[in-house]
């Protein structure tokens, strides 16, 4: 069985996640391809492959424009079996609804969505998570995606929950791909630059350019967060959400001293459920696994 797994990912998240996908389908004997959605070079068969998978980063609780206007130029298929994967810096149940429109263009198209997850990753914007939620995070996120992919391939449908009015909130919050673009044109670079041009050569949208020495952005922004926080120097402003900014990237191995949790509150309650169904899930397959083991041992014995 061939899979191919298109994603985009704003500043690694999302690629952390869907690589963990690869490396699993892989192991289990399965040949995978992925594509990165902003490359626009897309062209793929899809005839040769028995499943697709589309990955994003949770945009204002919805699936970024870049990703739905690639699922626009998607060549029609006749229930092709589909899996949505994506994450975001908070477990709230309102991320279930930024598959929406998603799903609504691709099954337009003839795709058949069966599958969706959700894995809770550090923000990129908002605030900073320490390393040790990072870590927590992403050993969570490796722990349940190998049952997320025998669950695929299983064939098991497998839904986020539905959100109470949740066409008309993913439809309210899809005014910030209107407002990223926006905000996008008032970036600004500071005096501490040093012209590396790292965020003009990695920008997914090309939207920042350099003439004569000046930066200047454009319209085109979709607030990946690539630029500002991929700059060594922590030199680009972000408009209106300039005390939301975030810098560096995170260490995801174990760190070796604790670090408080300033933002310890914000959706307490959430992450708690969050970690708690995921180790729940975890904990179920373990005990899954041991009860095959021993009814394979004793018809072995028989």
């Amino acid at each position: 069985m061939k899979i191919l797994i298109c994603y985009f990912s704003g500043t690694g998240n999302t690629k952390k996640v869907v690589d963990k996908y690869e490396k699993t389908l892989t192991s289990l004997g399965y040949e995978v391809d992925t594509y990165k959605i902003e490359e626009n070079n897309f062209n793929f068969n899809l005839d040769e492959y028995e499943m697709i998978g589309i990955g994003y980063p949770v945009h204002a609780f919805n699936a970024p424009s870049i990703v739905l206007n690639f699922a626009r130029t998607l060549p029609k298929q006749s229930g092709k079996r589909t899996f949505i994967i994506n994450t975001s810096g908070e477990p709230l149940k309102l991320n279930n609804i930024s598959s929406i429109k998603l799903t609504k263009i691709l099954n337009k198209s003839g795709y058949n969505v069966t599958n969706e997850y959700h894995y809770v990753m550090p923000y990129n914007i908002i605030f900073r998570h320490t390393d040790n939620m990072a870590y927590k995070m992403w050993e969570t996120a490796k722990s349940v995606i190998p049952i997320d992919c025998k669950e695929i391939l299983r064939g098991e449908v497998s839904h986020l929950e539905s959100v109470f009015m949740g066409r008309f909130l993913a439809w309210i919050f899809r005014i910030e791909h209107w407002g990223g673009r926006f905000n996008g044109k008032h970036y600004k670079v500071k005096d501490n630059c040093i012209h590396c041009n790292k965020c003009v050569n990695i920008c997914p949208t090309h939207n920042i350019k350099v003439e004569n020495g000046k930066f200047h952005f454009g319209k085109n922004c979709i607030m990946c967060m690539r630029c500002s926080f991929l700059c060594p120097k922590s030199a680009i402003k972000i408009g209106l959400f300039e005390k939301w900014k975030v810098n560096g990237a995170y260490n995801f191995n174990n760190p070796n001293n604790y670090e408080d949790e300033v933002h310890k509150n914000y959706c307490k309650k959430s992450y708690i459920k969050y970690f708690e169904n995921c180790n729940a899930k975890i904990n179920n397959i373990q005990i899954e696994n041991v009860e095959e083991e021993k009814d394979t041992e004793e018809i072995v014995k028989v």
